[in-house]
């Protein structure tokens, strides 16, 4: 679905600089005030290991960032294609969810299985008058 650009805001959730290996995982939240629509890219490059098996993408929602309270909207999307990088993306309209999106990436904990480096970008779009503010990035 187009979204028209000049009523959008971009926001860097996850630094491509995050290497995870082994069951890590690094997560993002995202404030969603004043927006209507949400899309989020996931980027992540080729595994460095001979076991392709995946990394665990999901997807939460909750009214504040306490970690507890966030409530799975995606759950356990697999990024399968190990052998050479990609993105997955997420579209997610807004009305009527929760005011703070999560995302949870988690490397598989597979032997062989090799560092992953995924990124992470936001755009923010059907703005309301009021400014929708920036990503707060927690890197776990």
């Amino acid at each position: 679905m187009a979204v028209p650009s000049q009523n959008a805001t971009d926001s860097v959730l996850i630094l491509p600089t995050a290497v995870i290996t082994d069951g890590a995982e690094v997560t993002a939240n995202l404030d969603t005030k004043g927006a209507g629509w949400a899309t989020i890219r996931v980027i992540q490059s080729a595994e460095q290991g001979t076991n392709s098996t995946g990394t665990q993408i999901e997807l939460k929602e909750s009214d504040d960032t306490v970690v507890t309270n966030f409530a799975t909207i995606i759950a356990n999307q697999t990024f399968d294609n190990g052998a050479s990088a990609g993105t997955t993306r997420f579209e997610v309209d807004l009305k009527g969810r929760k005011r703070y999106l999560r995302l949870e990436i988690t490397a598989s904990t597979v032997t062989n299985h090799g560092d992953v480096v995924p990124c992470a970008v936001a755009t923010l779009s059907r703005l309301d008058n009021s400014e929708a503010t920036a990503a707060t990035i927690d890197v776990v």
